[in-house]
């Protein structure tokens, strides 16, 4: 890094520590207005496409905003399909995943003879080579040069400098069980960049994880594409009640949270696990300090013995086991439910707790804090509330709610919500057209800025507040994140550079920032000389303007 180039970055480093502080760009005046048209695209997207604010002025704010809340009316990008196409595990069924990509304990199982090996000719002989190395471990035979006489043929290939095809076909020959973790994780940022329909797409990243999953426990990696595809993103504009037994009935949320090994202690002196019944009320629905005592935790957990996984690391579905079932009578939230219920004691929880007025207000201020603001007005979540609460629990409902209220607006247009790393590098490369061929590095850079992706452990999934974000380290993650952009020193991402400087700094930040630099930024960025358009283009991406929305 020149000398030049460090004071710049320090200064604008320096600028960025009042990150927290609000700014106040100019109030809208109409629906229509442009300023609001910008708060929109920034709170409900990933971000805006050049071309994309003057678009949304043309059709209408109103229409705009419905089109998002009915994505059926919006034609998918036809490109999308094309680009996720590689990732055909995104596709599959947990039975397909388990299949396909052995994990390391199917592999101890084929090496014992407990599994029969692969029929497909290409996965038989990876699993073959795999299993040489197990025994070789196993019988202490094992040493550098048989690790490398069993690797996979060819040349050591970096996958990040490859197509995304290519890539994932080198990792599929060296570790196909990491495959459903690449997909996964290449499928997620490629939808962010392009899927026309923004705000399913950022609800989906709302609500997996507000229903958090661990990509790294056990079995998940062969669990989760089926969780987010057919548990998630179906019923994000949908009933509540529908998202949650959905939730409850994905082998993904059973294994996690350990319920599939839930049983009446009665039956098997393991007993009842509560950790699910917990998270339950806490997590999902009630909220903290809603009133729940342990007891109910203990009734719930015993609601849902028996709601467990058929052939777990097999065939992987979820279903209901009368026999471990505990019949006995229960008393949640101070309802009785009868003893002699079988699965209908769990369903009947999820109804008590899609109904209730605490969970009502807890996903009301969830999704305020998450589009709104870190403290979202009492006054937005309580019409928020009243929109649940009137219309069953309708999550479309309680969004219109939430995009009528002037609170919502005056939120939105302050630009004070700072960006997870997901949301900064996603709006960067949306906001520059980025051409991206292969998302690995970027996924990686994002796990290096504090968010890997599918990767929290606890349930409670990552915060919607900006604060978890704000760090020094974090900060210069973001600044080297945008030098690398800004410098073409990405692989698998290309961007028209030269189109998008001809403006200056001026021009490229009304296309990225759609409003002025502020004095602080454009003092730095008044260092760098004109041509050296590297410089002042990361300067704009990584200052403290470009890390809020």
């Amino acid at each position: 890094m020149s000398p030049a180039r460090s004071v710049a970055t320090v200064a604008l480093l320096a600028a960025c520590g009042c990150l927290l502080a609000a700014t106040r760009p100019p109030a809208a005046t109409s629906d229509n207005d442009q300023a609001r048209i910008v708060a929109a695209v920034n709170r409900l997207t990933w971000g805006a496409r050049p071309g994309e604010i003057e678009a949304i002025e043309k059709l209408g704010l109103k229409k705009w905003l419905d089109q998002q809340l009915h994505p059926e009316k919006i034609q998918e990008d036809p490109d999308l399909a094309a680009r996720l196409d590689p990732l055909t595990s995104l596709r599959m069924t947990p039975a397909e995943l388990i299949a396909s990509y052995p994990d390391g304990g199917a592999i101890r199982q084929m090496a014992m003879g407990k599994r029969p090996l692969p029929q497909d000719p290409e996965l038989r002989a990876i699993v073959e080579r795999e299993v040489a190395k197990f025994r070789a471990r196993k019988d202490g035979s094992a040493d550098p040069a048989a690790n490398t006489a069993m690797a996979a043929p060819g040349p050591r290939l970096q996958p990040a400098q490859l197509p995304l095809a290519q890539a994932r076909d080198v990792i599929y020959q060296r570790q196909p069980q990491q495959i459903p973790a690449f997909d996964l994780q290449a499928g997620k940022l490629l939808r962010a960049v392009y899927t026309r329909r923004q705000l399913v797409d950022v609800l989906t990243d709302f609500w997996f994880n507000h229903f958090n999953i661990y990509l790294r426990k056990g079995e998940e990696p062969e669990l989760i594409a089926s969780f987010e595809r057919d548990a998630i993103r179906p019923h994000v504009l949908g009933k509540f009640h529908d998202l949650l037994l959905a939730t409850a009935e994905s082998p993904a949320m059973m294994f996690y949270l350990d319920n599939w090994q839930s049983v009446d202690p009665r039956v098997n002196k393991r007993g009842i696990n509560e950790n699910y019944g917990r998270e339950l009320m806490e997590l999902h629905t009630l909220g903290v300090d809603t009133g729940y005592s342990q007891q109910d935790v203990i009734a719930v957990a015993r609601c849902f013995t028996g709601w467990t996984i058929r052939q777990p690391g097999r065939q992987a579905t979820f279903f209901y086991n009368d026999r471990l079932h505990d019949h006995g009578a229960k008393v949640v939230l101070g309802q009785k439910i009868a003893a002699g219920g079988g699965m209908s004691d769990g369903l009947k929880v999820l109804d008590i707790l899609a109904r209730s007025p605490a969970t009502a207000h807890h996903i009301s201020y969830e999704l305020a804090q998450r589009f709104a603001a870190d403290d979202p007005p009492p006054a937005l979540v309580d019409r928020m509330t009243r929109a649940y609460l009137g219309s069953d629990g309708d999550l479309r409902k309680v969004l219109q709610a939430m995009l009528s209220a002037p609170e919502f607006w005056q939120a939105a247009e302050s630009r004070d919500k700072i960006k997870s790393p997901l949301e900064m590098v996603v709006s960067a490369l949306r906001g520059v057209n980025a051409e991206v061929t292969n998302p690995m590095v970027l996924t990686q850079i994002i796990a290096a800025m504090g968010e890997p992706l599918y990767g929290k452990e606890p349930p409670t999934g990552y915060a919607n507040t900006g604060a978890e974000w704000v760090s020094s380290s974090g900060l210069v993650s973001r600044m080297q994140f945008a030098q690398r952009l800004a410098s073409g020193r990405l692989p698998g991402v290309q961007v028209n550079w030269p189109t998008l400087t001809a403006g200056g700094p001026v021009g490229l930040a009304t296309l990225l920032l759609h409003e002025p630099l502020s004095p602080a930024s454009q003092s730095v960025v008044d260092t760098i000389p004109a041509e050296r358009t590297q410089e002042w283009a990361a300067l704009v991406m990584g200052g403290p303007q470009f890390q809020k929305r």
